[in-house]
């Protein structure tokens, strides 16, 4: 028997449930998910409060993702900041897993427009040694999903075109590929160290 099980008795006609500090927050979110079957969102007010939730949720289960979206429009106006992009991406890729998961976020995470699971699933770009491929179908495909076109990758979400060659910085990797054609097939695919 876990300690948890009989720690709140929540009657299932009321479901708000008041007095909590941020542990046992954390602990009765924990308990229901354990006793549910399905995903929890849980959004909160701020982004320095859904990442509190978020670490305090860690000390119980791995099995918790973080949504992060910065707080005000102007600032994804002026500025995108490339490691919360990152860690909104890894979140939406580990949510297609079929086991269940606690979502965290904040206000302006639960606003944002996303696209349906299958919109996603098929924007994935899956590249093999030996595959044709059209580069130019794949350069409209790497800016359909957002990527950059520069002369040089310096950063992750950019990617530059030189004849047969493309170079590609993934989002969340720590080095760029270069992807090699010959003719429409794929030659190689390879990491490099950006400088």
């Amino acid at each position: 028997m876990n300690f948890f099980d009989n720690l709140f008795e929540v009657d299932n006609n009321n479901k708000i449930v008041l007095g909590l500090n941020e542990e046992l927050k954390s602990v009765y979110i924990y308990n229901y998910f354990n006793k549910n079957s399905s995903n929890i969102l849980i959004v909160t007010n701020t982004l320095y409060e859904a990442n509190v939730f978020y670490k305090s949720l860690l000390n119980y289960t791995k099995d918790v993702l973080f949504f992060p979206m910065d707080d005000f429009l102007t600032s994804e106006a002026i500025a995108i900041s490339p490691e919360l992009q990152i860690t909104r991406l890894e979140t939406l890729n580990s949510s297609l897993e079929t086991n269940k998961k606690i979502i965290i976020t904040n206000l302006m995470g639960f606003l944002r427009f996303l696209p349906t699971k299958e919109i996603y699933e098929n924007s994935f770009i899956k590249l093999n040694i030996n595959q044709d491929y059209d580069i130019n179908k794949l350069i409209n495909n790497l800016y359909n999903i957002g990527y950059k076109k520069e002369t040089y990758v310096n950063k992750t979400g950019e990617f530059a075109p030189r004849g047969f060659v493309l170079d590609i910085y993934p989002l969340g990797s720590v080095d760029p590929i270069r992807i090699e054609f010959w003719g429409d097939t794929i030659d190689s695919i390879k990491s490099f160290d950006v400088d």
